[in-house]
């Protein structure tokens, strides 16, 4: 009896030890357990950032690829319509009479189109009220479409006021004391509503700068130009509005912006296609704030000449992609468009004096930064250049300038700075290539003294025109 009851308790007490351990694990065993589960997530994360890096690059090629056709489809059509009309010289340009428009300059073409007593959308009388731009704002978030009578209305009163402003606008911080500014929408009306919910609608104390590409690749362009068309009208001094490289008719066609203006307004889709050709050439192609930071689009090249610039008559460029006649018949199509455009701009005894407004553009609307030294054909687009920190600081030293803004790169944060902090690049459309992208978070912001502590500074310089991010 007693051998047995000895016998019978070993096994227990062994099974009650593991069990003792179990419950209170040695430091030593609870450290390599912490490890490896640390291990584990850490692979699984790096495979999720590897994944998603890969992701954003065969995304950004898959872009720029386009672009770069697009550009290359330009040139060729471009060499091939303007052959076409020399030998036919008896004939008219055959770009007239593909584009030839019986209401061009016919500024009262609206009235003409009759709105129906059964139109339930905003209407809206010139000049413009807040009450006005309050209603466009209300029947967008609705999804109603504005009248054509009074979208061709709006154009032409967008097109009577850019006009009048130069190719390079100057804003100062002295009343406001901050000016906001936004990167590429593509047709994002919830980001633009956003922002505007955020950080207050457009006024004399709350100004922007929307630094081009309002339109193409998402579903509501026409709203989304309208409606800063409309703030651009009510406050003229207080909004400005960039040139972008889609806000070009030949990218329209290919992107969406054609398509959607059709699809909506359908009759009288081809009267806007060409009102808002002649707006996008009017817009002004940058803007400087405080005679200290400079916005623009795309970026700069070692031949941007900003005084050049401001003396184009920037209304001739209907199409950055579209080389002026005399430049085509100069270009060699058996060569790539890339390598035919650089031998443009590098062979200056050939750069007659109607090129290089055009080159100019093109530079400012499609360039990006690089990190190495230096200036080179921007090949991966297909037009513009890649600009080094050599290049930025040597303009910027030149106008007096402290910071490049530019957006025409989604980042994925919303926002990127190089150059040793003197080039930011924004853009405010989010899920651009996927879900999850933030593009509205941070906008940099021109305060003369900024006061937030959530505000991060972007800048070393105290003075006036100071730039900060500012989480909106």
């Amino acid at each position: 009896m007693g051998c047995g009851t000895s016998i019978a308790t070993e096994p227990q007490s062994k099974a009650a030890g593991t069990d003792e351990a179990a419950r209170n694990p040695s430091p030593a065993l609870t450290m390599k357990a912490a490890i490896l589960i640390q291990g584990w997530y850490r692979r699984y994360m790096a495979r999720l950032e590897m994944r998603r890096r890969y992701t954003w690059n065969i995304f950004q090629s898959i872009e720029y690829a386009g672009e770069q056709d697009q550009l290359q489809l330009s040139g060729f059509f471009s060499f091939m319509l303007d052959n076409f009309t020399h030998l036919n010289s008896s004939g008219p340009d055959l770009i007239s009479q593909l584009l030839v428009d019986p209401w061009l300059g016919r500024d009262t073409c609206h009235q003409l189109i009759p709105v129906a007593e059964s139109y339930s959308g905003p209407r809206i009388s010139f000049p413009l009220s807040v009450s006005h731009t309050d209603a466009l704002l209300t029947a967008f978030k609705e999804h109603q479409i504005l009248h054509a009578s009074y979208a061709l209305q709006l154009l032409w009163e967008t097109k009577k006021l850019l006009k009048q402003m130069p190719n390079i606008v100057h804003m100062s911080t002295s009343y406001a004391k901050e000016i906001t500014i936004c990167g590429d929408l593509h047709g994002h009306l919830d980001d633009l509503l956003l922002i505007f919910y955020k950080n207050g609608l457009p006024s004399a104390d709350t100004p922007y700068v929307f630094n081009g590409d309002f339109v193409d690749r998402g579903k509501q362009s026409m709203e989304v130009v309208l409606l800063l068309f409309a703030y651009l009208l009510l406050y003229p001094n207080h909004m400005h509005l960039n040139r972008g490289n889609h806000e070009d008719h030949i990218m329209n066609l290919r992107y969406g912006f054609t398509k959607e203006v059709m699809q909506k307004y359908k009759t009288h889709g081809r009267e806007l296609l060409q009102l808002f050709q002649d707006v996008f050439s009017l817009l002004p192609v940058a803007t400087v704030i405080d005679s200290k930071v400079l916005v623009v689009h795309g970026g700069i090249s070692d031949q941007t000449d900003l005084d050049f610039l401001n003396s184009i008559e920037r209304h001739k460029v209907k199409s950055a992609l579209r080389l002026p006649r005399h430049s085509v018949q100069q270009l060699d199509v058996s060569r790539p468009y890339k390598q035919t455009t650089s031998s443009l701009r590098s062979a200056d005894s050939h750069c007659h004096r109607w090129l290089r407004p055009v080159l100019l553009i093109v530079d400012v609307l499609w360039s990006d930064p690089k990190p190495q030294e230096g200036c080179s054909p921007n090949t991966f687009r297909g037009g513009g250049c890649y600009y080094g920190p050599d290049v930025t600081r040597r303009l910027l030293l030149h106008h007096g300038y402290q910071l490049l803004i530019r957006s025409h790169e989604c980042k994925q944060e919303g926002y990127e700075i190089c150059h040793g902090g003197h080039v930011i690049t924004i853009f405010s459309a989010s899920n651009y290539y996927e879900e999850g992208i933030p593009g509205q978070q941070n906008h940099p912001q021109a305060h003369p003294n900024p006061e937030s502590e959530s505000s991060r500074r972007l800048s070393s310089q105290s003075s006036p025109g100071e730039v900060v991010l500012s989480p909106l």
